[in-house]
């Protein structure tokens, strides 16, 4: 099993490089506003939050790569899928020597105010990056800080398989199971390998869901709850959002509290002690705890307002606006919200999707005819509850934002992978327990046909991806059109070994993986 997550790990990382590679320079979500940030940072030591923070060097690569933004927030490529950058017949783009050539005082003139001014934990990790290459062009630069991104990617896909075991204690097979699902999610992969701060936050949230099975399964001790309120901490000074994580990693805590009243009798001590040097810390730092634990844009909201009518009617249309724009966003949504795979891959995942429920309730039905709560039942409550919490929170910041501002936020589907292993952990129980009812001992090349879909869903969703930027009909043709506005290393035939080691690396993956399943007995 060590060299299958080997061959995993592998296979994830050359599949996320592909991503990195042929996903073109600022066309992940606000690429060019957050490297702004992280060049503010570089240049100047701390964030630009005044009028202007973006440089020269970003504002022109914008107008020459065609991302530059209206003032209704949109480009060129925003909902047009069929736009695509006019390319040279060589690996140079046009007017890319103009952006490559620029002297390095163009990083610190200042032009307009884009860079994002974002909690700064993700963006002065990523500037000691950009410092590294600092006497490299911005595109070595970015795709530098992209690498970087693509690293905290595979340290989620690690911890994934630390979560399965936890999750699938009794099991070879379903925690790297598990672990395929999450390496091979193309939208949490196209999210995670640009730059931006959503890798380091899905890393973070997901020790924050493996800290929460150890104390839910095992009980909690002090160096745990360090590393815990030290990744708490870290995660807050990365996204505002991570304050979900507070409620959710409570649910354990209070779990085992009220399951072993005498450890709460012996640790009463303990918890004055930390209680009281919390209280003193906040006065400390009152000021920045009032900044990062109030909610963007809505501050601290006043409760009352969930018992208005008003909010029931918008719990509903959250539901709907939900299942029918949010899910897909959350499968895949490309190029600036302009760009699908083909529609039957959602059909196949929405179908999935329920048999995974039908399998759901399947488990409940014999749970309460059993009148017996197993330890994976509990593990699973624990799941769904956590996944309850943050979509909740959500909906209820977004209300409150709709009543202040008269519109949604805009709640993207990527907004929720923090919680994509538990989700994935959900479905993948779900459609286990169904496939072991109707399929039984041949249940287990279930999992590897489940795999073989998400791989293979990441793929078509790659290609569809690269065909929208470059022509596909030829492969010099493709080779040089993916080769501009790209750093030196990734520029010509490097790109076709890369794009069939991933491939390769995939197959020789699901070939071990179906041979160990073969040899497992799943139960």
């Amino acid at each position: 099993m060590k060299k299958l997550r080997k061959l995993l790990l592998a296979a994830a990382f050359l599949n996320a490089l592909s991503w990195t590679v042929l996903i073109p320079v600022w066309q992940y979500p606000d690429e060019q506003a957050h490297f702004a940030q992280v060049q503010g940072i570089a240049e100047t030591g701390s964030t630009l939050k005044s009028y202007p923070n973006t440089s020269y060097e970003v504002a022109l690569s914008e107008q020459i790569l065609e991302t530059e933004r209206d003032g209704f927030g949109n480009n060129k490529f925003t909902y047009h899928p069929q736009y695509h950058l006019q390319y040279s017949q060589n690996y140079l783009g046009p007017r890319e020597n103009e952006i490559v050539n620029l002297p390095s005082s163009a990083r610190k003139s200042l032009t307009k105010f884009e860079a994002t001014v974002n909690p700064p934990v993700y963006y002065y990790s990523a500037s000691v990056v950009y410092k590294i290459f600092s006497f490299s062009n911005l595109f070595s630069r970015v795709f530098a800080i992209r690498i970087f991104s693509l690293t905290l990617f595979i340290l989620t896909v690690f911890f994934s398989y630390r979560i399965g075991k936890l999750i699938f204690p009794r099991q070879r097979i379903l925690p790297i199971t598990l672990t395929a699902l999450v390496a091979f999610k193309p939208m949490l992969i196209f999210s995670s390998t640009g730059i931006l701060p959503d890798p380091l936050t899905n890393l973070l949230f997901t020790l924050i869901l493996l800290i929460f099975l150890k104390i839910l399964k095992s009980g909690f001790k002090f160096p745990l709850l360090v590393i815990l309120a030290a990744v708490v901490i870290l995660g807050i000074f990365t996204r505002q959002q991570f304050l979900i994580s507070i409620p959710i990693v409570l649910i354990p805590i209070i779990y085992q509290l009220g399951k072993n009243l005498k450890f709460t009798k012996k640790s009463l001590t303990f918890q004055i002690i930390s209680i009281s040097t919390l209280i003193f810390l906040g006065l400390i730092f009152e000021k920045v705890l009032t900044r990062y634990l109030s909610l963007p844009e809505i501050g601290f909201p006043d409760l009352k307002l969930l018992t208005d009518p008003s909010f029931k009617q918008y719990f509903v249309w959250t539901i709907r606006h939900s299942i029918s724009e949010v899910l897909p966003w959350y499968l895949g949504v490309y190029k600036w919200l302009s760009l699908t795979v083909p529609h039957i891959n959602y059909q196949i995942i929405n179908r999935l999707i329920l048999l995974s429920m039908f399998g759901l309730l399947i488990r409940l039905v014999l749970m309460v005819k059993n009148k017996k709560v197993s330890n994976s039942d509990l593990v699973l409550t624990f799941l769904i509850t956590a996944s309850l919490i943050y979509f909740l929170t959500f909906t209820i910041g977004d209300y409150y934002f709709n009543r202040l501002f008269g519109y949604s936020f805009g709640i993207q589907g990527r907004y929720f992978f923090p919680l994509v292993v538990f989700h994935l952990a959900i479905l993948l129980i779900g459609l286990w327990q169904f496939l072991e009812l109707f399929t039984k001992r041949y249940a287990k090349y279930g999992l590897v046909i489940i795999v073989l879909l998400m791989i293979t869903f990441n793929n078509i969703s790659l290609a569809t991806v690269a065909s929208s930027y470059y022509e596909t009909t030829s492969i010099d043709t493709f080779i040089n059109q993916v080769s501009q506005y790209k750093p030196i290393i990734f520029k010509g035939r490097i790109i076709l070994l890369i794009l069939f080691s991933a491939l390769i690396s995939q197959a020789i993956f699901l070939y071990n993986f179906l041979k160990i399943t073969a040899k497992t007995n799943v139960r």
